[in-house]
């Protein structure tokens, strides 16, 4: 029984977890030009929500959805691919509500030699720096109201090479 019970916990947080995009991915989609990003994404249920045109001055980006709800802006999570057509540099943003998701994120980030380079808050957000031998996470823990008058907690992983960080 206790291993039927280990095996049931193991799919269901498999499943769960399934459906969000691993680390691997997001490095991943952060190579990829924008038609790529695109039918990879709605190929796993993301939805596209909008795009900007880069300029001189911003980067462009495509936003993108999981499980948005049909009503209004919420979603699951939310993926935000920057690009240039001018330097070649990409960056991907991820924001989750959920705290084991983000765990997943810093055990891989570790597990791959990134260290913690910095930590600090920052407008009543808290924001820890990972950084491994070419890549720069950058995490924000901030809050938001919710419906209901609580607060919960989001979290924003946003992915950098070592060289767009620094510059």
């Amino acid at each position: 029984m206790k291993k039927h019970f280990t095996l049931f916990l193991l799919f269901t947080s498999f499943f769960c977890f399934s459906q969000n995009l691993t680390l691997n991915e997001l490095l991943s989609i952060r190579k990829k030009d924008i038609a790529e990003v695109d039918e990879y994404l709605t190929a796993k249920k993301w939805k596209f929500i909008k795009a900007e045109e880069p300029t001189d001055e911003r980067l462009g980006n495509l936003t993108y959805a999981y499980k948005k709800n049909y009503y209004d802006n919420t979603a699951e999570s939310f993926l935000n691919y920057f690009y240039s057509d001018y330097s070649g540099i990409s960056r991907i943003s991820v924001q989750i509500h959920n705290n084991s998701i983000l765990n997943t994120y810093i055990n891989q980030i570790k597990a791959w030699g990134g260290k913690l380079h910095n930590s600090y808050v920052d407008n009543g957000d808290i924001i820890k720096i990972y950084r491994g031998s070419t890549m720069t996470y950058k995490i924000f823990t901030s809050t938001q109201n919710n419906t209901f008058g609580g607060t919960q907690s989001i979290y924003t992983l946003i992915i950098y090479t070592n060289y767009d960080f620094d510059y």
